[in-house]
Order: structure tokens, then C-alpha cells, then sequence
């Protein structure tokens, strides 16, 4: 963590610092040692150990279960920066949906591409192969995905033409080399929902930009069409996706995570507003110090509650820490430029609809039978985007007030899909031919501490790499 003064920027830490805190999360938990004899809560609550076999009827959540919500949620605040940086450089509502679609492709793409080079694994060809299949496949992934800024565009083709020859080499090196068929049914199922997302939210803040109201109206229609849903039958007549031909490609349940993504995209329009505003920020004082570790208290507590199912007691400790947050907030009184028409300031009217999204989302847990994330149901959006929101509003507390910025976090998060994926694609296969990669596992079969550090070292290795190209500006198209 980088200690620092406000500076101005076209980025906004909070946002970014987010989506890197999802990204570690990810990684982390994908590769701590599985078979190291770590607790329950240290993976997803429906895989728990020693068998990590899925139990759509575990309830709870642990920290993994937050790591893709809190992914989307600054998905969702990022839309009114990009978006509102289109308009204000001239482009039409036409050129802005058609750049989204093409998005939506690129997005697509990338996770059919990903679903396939995954299946890799099931070869029988010798894992020295695999392994450079990989790496030549991220390698055709990053040629044609980089933002290369060279000042000959026909570079800049030439690049991206070579990424997709590459790409197109590797589909023909899996299918005959590999032996592994391919298929348009596999996907990566996390990008896809992204594209999804993307778009559906992105259209949604087009046509709300305006009004954040108007906004929320659309969330409610989505949450009460998601009842509707879960707890009736009157969606029967819509035929599945697979049943209809289409699966591959779009699944009705894609929609439902519309409901972290919109809020995000109201605490991005107010991040932005109090960035244009240009007021000065005046110090954190212990009042408002204390309602931000409060909220942050509120977070992890529903990792005890909603986990071990004491979820009336949980439900009561949030209420309580809430309301006393709130009152060291109003309390703390001083006039601020960051401060809305109502007074308070933004960070802490990020923090506090984040909070009453949490508390609804527990509220619906004994209605939903207890929440779960997969299939996941009303109580699993409404609390993880009420945790996404807490953290954000306590971020730019950080950021604003206290004059912390997260930089690390930060440049990780400013490159996602490069993150993603150069762990399982670059990292791991380069340590595997040298030796190293059986070494980790072997070391953390049987001990929860060696299984903590290597996905750690996994971890820190994918965050290197990562801010190595972020500090190049070499971005991935996202």
C-alpha cells in the first residue's frame, strides 16, 4: 500500500482498486492447495473439502464467493467514465451502441477462446506440450488483445492480425495435435456473463445517464422480475437455452447479475460527479475513521454470519453497526465541497447504500431457503453488492480522506483480462517446464500452511507480471 497525496488523474483509484482486490481474490483462491488440509471457508461454500465436489444445497457464502460480484460491481462503476468521455468527445448514441457490441464480441470471443484452450487439459499428449500450448496461446491472446500505441497504425494491425493467425494456429494445433475437438459450446462462464453484463448495463446507463431514479426503477424491475423467478413459475413458457438452440451462446440467468452491476454504476456516476466537482477534501477525523471501520467490520461480518448460519444475529449486528455508523457520520457535521445536496458526503453515501443493499440481502436470506451462489439467488446479489458497495464507499474514504491510494491493487485492476489469465497461461506452464510448479504442489500436499503460501506465490507472480505490463500501458482490450 502506497502512502501519497491526492493527485488528479483520469483514473479513479477507488474503482480500480476494487476490481484489483477481485483479482486477487481470484487468483488466490484458485490456487491455494486444494489438498493441503485447509479449512471450508478458505474455498467456495458450495465446494467445500475434503471431496470439493458441488452441493447446490450448502448455504453460506466465504470470501471466495465475493470475488466475482465484487468483480462486476466495478464493472458497473467504470460505465459512466467510459461512456460519459464518448459523449463528451462528440460520438452519437449510434457509434457508442455499436462500439458496445463490438465489445460484447471481443468479450464473446475471448471466452469461447478460453473455454476451448482449457479443455487442453484433457489430452493425452505430454504435459511439456500442453504446457507450450498454453503459453502460445496466451501469447496469440496478447497480440490480439494489446493496445499497442505504435505510431504506425499498420503496426498496430499487424500486430492484432498476427494475435488472431495465432489464435487460429492454436484452434488447429488443439483439434489435430492435441487431438482435443472443438466446440462453440465451450466457454470460459465468468466472461461470458461479463459480455452480457456489459452490454445490458451498458445500455441501461445510456438510457438513464441522466437520472439516477430512473436507474434504480430498472434494478427493481430486475430484482422483482429475479422473484419472480426464484419463487414463481409464471417464466415456464420461456424455453431453456439449450432446449432452444442458443445456450452456447446467451442463458437467461446471464440478466440477473444486472442486479450488482447497475448499483455499481450509480456509485460510479457519483464517484465522478465529486471528481468534477474539484472540492477540496477536508482530513478524515476520528468520527468519520470510525463509521469506515465500522462498515468495513459490517462486511466481514457476514463472512462469520451468513457462513456459519447465525443469521439473525448477524442481521442485528449489521442493523446496529450501521446505525451507529451513520450517526458518527452525521455527527462529524463540518461543511464539505465533497458533501450532496442532502449533506453528506459522497464516500459515505456510497458506503451507506452499499450497507442497506447488504441488510436487504440478508433479510431475503430465510426467504431464498438460505443464501447461495450457486444457483445463485436473490439474497446472494442484494448481499455481496451491499459488500461491494461498503468497500467502495470505505475506498474512497481511503483515497480522499486519508490520502491512501492503493497503487499495487490499483495496477492490477487497470488490466483485467491480462490478469485473468496470465497465471494459468503464462505463469503456471513456464514454472511447470522448469520444474518448479510440481515442486509448490507437491510441497503443499497435506499442509494448510504451504497451500496458504503457494497461492500466495501464485498470486504475487500474476501481480507482477501484470503491473509489469500495466506500467508499459500495454492494456488489454476489455
Amino acid at each position: 500500500m502506497v502512502m501519497k497525496k491526492q493527485e488528479s488523474s483520469e483514473r479513479i483509484a477507488t474503482i480500480d482498486a476494487l476490481r484489483g482486490l477481485a483479482i486477487f481474490g481470484m487468483i488466490l483462491c484458485a490456487y491455494i492447495g486444494w489438498q493441503s488440509g485447509l479449512p471450508a471457508w478458505m474455498f467456495h461454500a458450495q465446494l467445500p473439502p475434503p471431496d470439493y465436489v458441488f452441493s447446490p444445497d450448502v448455504r453460506g457464502i466465504t470470501w471466495v464467493d465475493l470475488v466475482f460480484p465484487f468483480f462486476l460491481f466495478s464493472m458497473g462503476a467504470a460505465f459512466p467514465f467510459a461512456l460519459r468521455k464518448r459523449l463528451s468527445r462528440g460520438a452519437g448514441t449510434g457509434r457508442i451502441i455499436v462500439s458496445l457490441l463490438k465489445r460484447w464480441a471481443i468479450l464473446a470471443c475471448f471466452s469461447i477462446v478460453l473455454g476451448n484452450a482449457n479443455s487442453s487439459s484433457a489430452s493425452e499428449a505430454a504435459p511439456v506440450w500442453k504446457n507450450l500450448f498454453m503459453i502460445f496461446t496466451w501469447c496469440g491472446l496478447f497480440l490480439a488483445l494489446a493496445r499497442f500505441n505504435f505510431k504506425d497504425s499498420r503496426l498496430n494491425a499487424a500486430a492484432g492480425l498476427s494475435g488472431v493467425a495465432m489464435l487460429v494456429a492454436a484452434a488447429f494445433i488443439m483439434q489435430y495435435g492435441l487431438k482435443v475437438p472443438l466446440s462453440k459450446d465451450k466457454c470460459d462462464a465468468i466472461i461470458m456473463i461479463l459480455a452480457y453484463v456489459s452490454l445490458g448495463g451498458s445500455l441501461i446507463w445510456m438510457l438513464t445517464k441522466d437520472s439516477l431514479p430512473a436507474r434504480w426503477g430498472i434494478f427493481a424491475a430486475v430484482a422483482a422480475i429475479k422473484a419472480l423467478d426464484s419463487y414463481t413459475d409464471v417464466f415456464s413458457f420461456i424455453p431453456g437455452a439449450d432446449e432452444a438452440g442458443y445456450g452456447w451462446i446467451f442463458k437467461f440467468e446471464y440478466l440477473q447479475y444486472m442486479l450488482i452491476a447497475i448499483p455499481g454504476s450509480v456509485v460510479g456516476d457519483l464517484i465522478l460527479r465529486r471528481k468534477n466537482s474539484r472540492m477540496p477534501e477536508m482530513p478524515a477525523g476520528w468520527r468519520t475513521s470510525a463509521a469506515a471501520a465500522l462498515a468495513m467490520a459490517a462486511v466481514v461480518l457476514q463472512l462469520w454470519g451468513l457462513f456459519t448460519r447465525h443469521v439473525v444475529a448477524d442481521l442485528i449486528l449489521t442493523v446496529c453497526l450501521s446505525v451507529v455508523a451513520a450517526a458518527l457520520v452525521f455527527v462529524h457535521g463540518r461543511a464539505d465541497g465533497g458533501r450532496n445536496a442532502k449533506g453528506a458526503e459522497t464516500w459515505a453515501v456510497i458506503m451507506f447504500t452499499g450497507l442497506a443493499l447488504m441488510v436487504a440481502g440478508i433479510i431475503f436470506d430465510p426467504v431464498d431457503g438460505g443464501i447461495r451462489k450457486d444457483w445463485c439467488n436473490l439474497s446472494y446479489l442484494l448481499t455481496t453488492c451491499g459488500m461491494a458497495g461498503a468497500v467502495s464507499g470505505v475506498f474512497m474514504f481511503l483515497e480522499t480522506k486519508a490520502g491512501i491510494r492503493m497503487s499495487w491493487l490499483c495496477r492490477c485492476g487497470q488490466n483485467p483480462m491480462l490478469a485473468y489469465t496470465v497465471t494459468g497461461y503464462l505463469i503456471v506452464p513456464v514454472l511447470s517446464l522448469a520444474g518448479l510448479a510440481g515442486l509448490l504442489f507437491r510441497a503443499s500436499a497435506g499442509s494448510p500452511v504451504m497451500g496458504l503460501v503457494q497461492g500466495f506465490i501464485f498470486t504475487g507472480l500474476m501481480m507482477a507480471v501484470t503491473i509489469f505490463f500495466t506500467d508499459r500501458k500495454l492494456f488489454w482490450r476489455s
